[in-house]
Formats: C-alpha cells, sequence, structure tokens
C-alpha cells in the first residue's frame, strides 16, 4: 500500500513538473488548431503561465494578454484565466469547446468607448466615454452568438452634442437571437434612453433607440436641433 501510495505521489510530481516546464507555444499552437479564425501573436512564458502580445478574433484585437492555467476549470470547459491590458483592461475565464466554439465565464471589463468602438472598426464620431461589461456566460463561434448572460453599461458619455453627458448612466442586458448579440437598454437612466440594438457576426447593427429627456434641457435642445423636434413633442427616436 505505502508502495503504491509512492507511485502515485511520484507520477503526480512527474505531471506538475511537465506542466511547469512545457514552453507556452504549446498553448498557442492549440488555440490555433483549435479556433482557426483566431489570429494569435508571440508567446513567452510557460504552459502553467504566460504571456500573448496580440490576439484578433472577429474584428476585435486586443493586447497585452496573459494567463494562468487553472486544473480546475479544466472540468467546466474554461480552463484559462484571461488578463487583458487593451483595448480595455478585463479578466475572466475562457476555453475552446466544441465546433470551435470560444467560451467564456466570470469576465469583467473596464474601458474606454472611443477606443473599444474603434478597435471594433466602429467610428466613435467624437464620443468618448466610460463603459463596463460583466458577463456570467457566453459561447461564441465563427457563425456568431450561441448563448450570452450579462450586462453592458455606459458610464459616463461625453461628446461634441450639448447635454450628451446626462445621458450615463445607462445600462443594457446581452443576450443571443438568430446567432446575434442583442442588447436591451434599461430606460431607468435619466434621458429615458430605451430600445434594442442587434449586432451580427461581421459587426452590423441594427436596432431602434428611442430617447425622452425633460423639455427644455440642453440634451433635447440639442435634439431637436439636429433631429427636429418630435411628433408626439416628446420622445425622439434613432433607427441603425
Amino acid at each position: 500500500m505505502k508502495r503504491s501510495v509512492w507511485i502515485i505521489l511520484g507520477i503526480a510530481f512527474f505531471l506538475v513538473c511537465l506542466v511547469v516546464a512545457t514552453p507556452a507555444w504549446i498553448v498557442r499552437d492549440i488555440i490555433v488548431k483549435q479556433q482557426p479564425a483566431m489570429a494569435v501573436g508571440n508567446v513567452s512564458g510557460r504552459v502553467w503561465r504566460g504571456e500573448l502580445d496580440v490576439v484578433q478574433y472577429q474584428g476585435i484585437t486586443l493586447s497585452g494578454i496573459r494567463w494562468t492555467l487553472n486544473p480546475i476549470g479544466l472540468i467546466s470547459g474554461v480552463p484559462l484565466a484571461i488578463a487583458v491590458n487593451e483595448p480595455v483592461q478585463g479578466e475572466g475565464d475562457v476555453g475552446i469547446g466544441s465546433e470551435q466554439t470560444l467560451q467564456l465565464r466570470n469576465v469583467n471589463v473596464e474601458g474606454q468607448l472611443a477606443r473599444l468602438l474603434n478597435a471594433m472598426n466602429f467610428p466613435s464620431m467624437g464620443f468618448d466615454g466610460g463603459i463596463s461589461l460583466a458577463l456570467q456566460e457566453a459561447k461564441i463561434n465563427a457563425t456568431g452568438c450561441i448563448s450570452i448572460a450579462g450586462t453592458m453599461t455606459l458610464n459616463a458619455l461625453s461628446g461634441d452634442i450639448e447635454g450628451v453627458d446626462s445621458i450615463a448612466p445607462v445600462t443594457a442586458s446581452l443576450s443571443c437571437e438568430n446567432k446575434r448579440i442583442v442588447l436591451a437598454i434599461d430606460e431607468n437612466n435619466s434621458a429615458k434612453v430605451r430600445g434594442t440594438v442587434r449586432i451580427s457576426v461581421n459587426g452590423q447593427m441594427n436596432g431602434q433607440l428611442m430617447l425622452s429627456p425633460a423639455p427644455a434641457t440642453p440634451l433635447f435642445n440639442s435634439l431637436t436641433q439636429f433631429m427636429g423636434r418630435p411628433a408626439n413633442g416628446k420622445d425622439f427616436i434613432l433607427r441603425l
């Protein structure tokens, strides 16, 4: 009995040493093989803990990426704990499932609106502000969104339009519909911004937003100047 225990401990020690000593490029090769749509840059470190200088996926470029292998995460399908520095700062658990599906869990992201839009090849049109993202889980592949649960919050907003700073904070819940990511905007905000926006895998966006700022406020006057007075005198409609 004692001999078998020592054998098991010896094997476990060998496996730990193997993981710790294995170079990080093994991780890169696994990612590229499992997710051909993902472009991966240079790597450094070891399998247990390493760094990627850049990753491109679904039109988004991330850089300054660090990972730590989480053995317990192998059971739930998200074995890597990831931290990102650019264009946003964030962390979460990541894995690659069947059919080249990218799996995300417990993701928290903070960043600036303009930098994120530029990274996604969307024009910022002079707007900027602070955003945050909290995902309980998400599954995405080359065809689009499979499942997602979380919230996105616009914490602050600035721009050339007078009164635009009064819009934030605005929160939207995230879900999937026909492979598209759906943002359902909660109207509990000062400007009564509400509506639904759908984003496809190729970045196309459509939907409708409605804004109902208080009459005679700077935002109401600015929207009236750019969009004309609303038909019912209070609700400005923006179609995407």
